[in-house]
C-alpha cells in the first residue's frame, strides 16, 4: 500500500520536472529561440537574476561566440525537430478505498490529468514543428528565396542567446545575386544592463561605465559576426555566395529626448571566408576589422551609418547574367548588336575590371526607355556600396536628360554613385551637370 503510494508520488515529482524540462531546459518549438529560462535555472554563463530580462552578464557578452553557443545544429541540422523528454513512466495503480475524498486517489487523479495535459499540448507542438519543418525542407531543396532565407532565420532561432539580447532579425536571400541579407536588431545600450558577479558572493551588480562602454562595443560586433556566421552554416544546399549583416538600432537622443533609428553596423563576406572562423578563438573587434565591417566611432553617441548592402526586397528587375563577350567576333561593332546584349556586356567589362575586389554587377530588365541596365555592389567599406550603371548604346551623342534621369535614379536608388556607358559621347552640358556629382560618365568605343 505505502509502496504504490510512494510510486505515484514520485510520479508526481517526475512530471512537474518533465514540465520543467519542456518549458526551461530544451523544448518549446524549435522556431522559438532558445533563451535562458526566466527562474532558479542556470545555462552557461549567460545567467542573471531571474526575470531581469534587460540584463545580461559580462561573461555572457563575452562568450557570444564561443564553440558551444556557435556550434550545432548546422545545416541540414536545423530541418531536424528537437527531441522532446523522455515522458515519465506512469506505475501502477494502488489498491485504495474507492472514497473519492481519499488524499491519495485524488493525488493520484491529479497526476494522471496533468500528465495527459502535458503530454498532448507539447506533442502537439511536436507534430505542428514536424509539419512545418517537412514544408520547409521541401522548399529550400527547390531553391525558393523565402525558404532559404527562412532557415538561415532558424538558425539564428535555434542557437542560445540571452533574453536581454533576443530581439526582432529577418533573412532575405536574393537568388539572382546569390546574397543573403540578414537584418539584427542591437538592444538600446541606455536601457540594457551588464552585470556580473560581486566577488565570491551570488549578488549581481552593474558593470562600471567605462566597463559597459567597452562591452557594448563588443556586443555589437559579436552579434553581427554570430548573425554572418550561423546564417553561413545554415547553407547546406549551396545557393549563398556572400552574407551581408545589417545591424539596426532604436534609441533616443540624448540632446533631444527625441526616438531616432538607423543602421550601427555593417558587413559583407564571401560565404567561405565566414565559414572558415573558428569560433572560440575569435577576438569580436578584430574579427569584424577582418571582415571589414563599418560601425560608428562609439557606442555612447550613436550615429547612423550607411550600410555596405541593402536589398530592395520589393525590387524583382534583375535578371539572369549572360555571356556576352564569348559570342562576340573579333571585330564586332558594338553599336550594332542588340542593346540587351550590349548591357549584358557592360556587366561583364564590369565584373572583369572590378570583380577580383569582390564586386558583383547584376543586369536588370529592361526599363522602358531600355536604359536602367545593372546594378553594382561594393564590399569595400570605404569607397563600397550601391552603384546604378546605366549602358546607351547610342551612334548619336548621349543629351544631357539622360544624365538627369540618371542622376534621379541614383537619389531614388540611395545609391552611392551612378555610371553611364555609352558607345558614343556626351556633350559639354553632360559634363558639366555630372561635375560635383556622385556621377561617372563613360565612353566604351565601338
Amino acid at each position: 500500500m505505502r509502496h504504490g503510494t510512494d510510486d505515484w508520488r514520485k510520479f508526481g515529482y517526475a512530471i512537474d520536472r518533465f514540465e520543467n524540462a519542456l518549458k526551461h531546459l530544451s523544448y518549446r518549438s524549435v522556431f522559438e529561440p532558445v533563451t535562458e529560462p526566466q527562474g532558479p535555472y542556470t545555462v552557461g554563463y549567460f545567467t542573471v537574476r531571474a526575470g531581469a530580462t534587460n540584463a545580461v552578464s559580462a561573461a555572457g557578452v563575452q562568450s557570444l561566440l564561443s564553440e558551444s553557443n556557435l556550434g550545432a545544429p548546422h545545416g541540414a541540422e536545423l530541418l531536424k525537430p528537437a527531441v522532446l523528454p523522455d515522458f515519465p513512466h506512469m506505475p501502477e495503480a494502488p489498491r485504495l478505498p474507492t472514497d473519492e475524498t481519499n488524499y491519495h486517489v485524488q493525488r493520484r487523479h491529479q497526476a494522471v490529468s496533468k500528465s495527459r495535459n502535458i503530454r498532448e499540448a507539447f506533442l502537439e507542438i511536436e507534430r505542428k514543428d514536424h509539419a512545418m519543418l517537412e514544408s520547409l525542407s521541401l522548399g529550400y531543396e527547390e531553391g525558393k528565396e523565402k525558404y532559404i532565407g527562412f532557415l538561415a532565420a532558424l538558425s539564428l532561432k535555434r542557437h542560445f542567446l540571452s533574453a536581454a539580447l533576443q530581439k526582432p532579425s529577418e533573412c532575405h536571400y536574393e537568388a539572382s545575386t546569390r546574397i543573403l541579407l540578414c537584418e539584427i536588431e542591437i538592444p538600446d545600450f541606455a536601457t540594457l544592463r551588464i552585470t556580473k558577479l560581486r566577488g565570491k558572493s551570488s549578488d549581481w551588480v552593474d558593470v562600471s561605465a567605462a566597463e559597459k562602454k567597452r562591452l557594448c562595443e563588443t556586443l555589437v560586433f559579436a552579434l553581427c559576426i554570430r548573425a554572418a556566421y550561423l546564417t553561413a552554416q545554415s547553407d547546406f544546399g549551396n545557393f549563398i555566395d556572400t552574407v551581408a549583416v545589417n545591424a539596426l538600432q532604436n534609441w533616443f537622443d540624448p540632446a533631444t529626448g527625441a526616438p531616432r533609428s538607423g543602421t550601427i553596423a555593417s558587413l559583407q563576406a564571401r560565404k567561405e571566408d565566414l565559414l572558415t572562423l573558428q569560433p572560440g578563438r575569435l577576438d569580436a573587434k578584430s574579427c569584424f576589422a577582418h571582415l571589414k565591417g563599418i560601425s560608428p566611432p562609439s557606442v555612447t553617441h550613436v550615429t547612423p551609418i550607411r550600410p555596405i548592402f541593402v536589398l530592395d526586397k520589393k525590387d524583382h528587375r534583375i535578371v539572369g547574367n549572360r555571356d556576352v563577350d564569348a559570342s562576340l567576333a573579333a571585330e564586332e561593332n558594338l553599336a550594332s548588336i542588340p542593346w540587351e546584349d550590349f548591357e549584358h556586356l557592360v556587366r561583364q567589362l564590369f565584373e572583369w575590371e572590378f570583380g577580383r575586389d569582390g564586386v558583383e554587377v547584376k543586369v536588370t530588365r529592361a526599363s522602358r526607355d531600355r536604359g536602367v541596365d545593372a546594378i553594382m555592389f561594393d564590399p569595400d567599406p570605404l569607397r563600397g556600396g550601391k552603384y546604378v550603371l546605366q549602358a546607351k548604346r547610342y551612334t548619336r551623342t548621349v543629351d544631357v536628360a539622360a544624365v538627369r534621369d540618371l542622376y534621379g535614379t541614383v537619389v531614388n536608388e540611395g545609391a552611392n554613385r551612378g555610371i553611364l556607358v555609352t558607345t558614343s559621347g556626351f556633350g559639354p552640358d553632360s559634363y558639366d551637370f555630372a561635375k560635383d556629382k556622385p556621377l561617372s560618365l563613360r565612353r566604351e568605343r565601338a
